[in-house]
């Protein structure tokens, strides 16, 4: 039987099957993919950001549980930085009142002076920080460590760091200085040290001249020592300070070894020492 035109259409529209828009198909296909990858992306760089959080907590936690207090600096070591500090103040602010002070001016060159001496002695046989020998570092040393500084990078000292230790010896050096020319000066009207009249006037004139330029001197290193105590407080967050009243400092075990103590009464008799010399030298001579 013959097939007409549109049976065979019919058929031939029935034997074909109806495909689907290509471009409609593809186009949510390669949206969704797209999206899952973004999707991926984020999440490794989110899960990347929690880990490096995470390692850097650590990290930091163990940093803190590494270190633990270390006594660095010593009762004496303290009373006597502290006592110091007082001191310069009441005779700086004593000379500048007036006459009527002086007397008080005297009484805390004699003190300083007592402070000085037992200071020397504890530098020799006090704890170890304390001593000399542990913050005087070599000049090569103390020059490296300043490019160090310069460059940014800061080396943990158990005591004071070689540029400190120059410092302290230098303000001990320009206080030892104003004490003892303290000692022969004279105003040539109402007001002389204890020695200067022990003295050729010319010697007293000179330690006067002295006395009174030395002061400003100490006083611009004592503005720098103080602003180099605010320079790591800010710049590596360095507390200086309070280790000088508790005595304690955070350090690791492979920076601060253990430290020896030295005997209080040994403190104590090298203080007694120091007072009886001062006052065998206003007194006696």
């Amino acid at each position: 039987m013959p097939v007409t035109q549109s049976e065979h259409g019919r058929r031939g529209k029935l034997s074909v099957p109806e495909r689907p828009e290509q471009t409609g198909a593809h186009g949510f296909d390669l949206g969704q993919a797209l999206g899952d990858h973004v999707l991926s992306v984020w999440c490794i760089g989110v899960r990347s950001q929690v880990q490096q959080l995470h390692r850097g907590m650590i990290t930091e936690m163990n940093e803190k549980n590494a270190a633990r207090p270390v006594r660095v600096w010593d009762l004496p070591t303290r009373f006597f930085h502290w006592s110091l500090v007082v001191l310069l103040v009441v005779a700086w602010s004593t000379a500048q009142a007036g006459l009527e002070w002086m007397t008080y001016h005297l009484w805390a060159g004699y003190s300083i002076l007592a402070l000085l001496l037992f200071r020397l002695m504890w530098g020799f046989l006090g704890a170890p920080t304390a001593q000399f020998g542990s913050f005087i570092a070599r000049p090569g040393v103390a020059w490296r460590y300043a490019r160090e500084l310069a460059a940014g990078r800061h080396a943990v000292y158990v005591g004071h760091n070689p540029l400190g230790g120059y410092m302290v010896f230098l303000l001990l050096l320009l206080v030892l200085i104003q004490v003892v020319t303290g000692l022969f000066s004279t105003d040539d009207i109402l007001v002389s040290g204890p020695l200067a009249d022990r003295v050729p006037r010319q010697y007293s004139r000179w330690a006067t001249g002295v006395h009174k330029v030395n002061i400003n001197i100490l006083i611009a290193a004592v503005a720098v020592h103080v602003g180099a105590i605010g320079f790591y407080r800010w710049r590596f967050g360095d507390n200086l300070v309070l280790p000088m009243v508790t005595g304690k400092k955070l350090l690791s075990d492979e920076v601060a070894p253990h430290q020896g103590e030295a005997s209080p009464w040994r403190a104590a008799g090298l203080l007694l020492i120091s007072v009886v010399a001062v006052y065998l030298v206003v007194s006696c001579l």
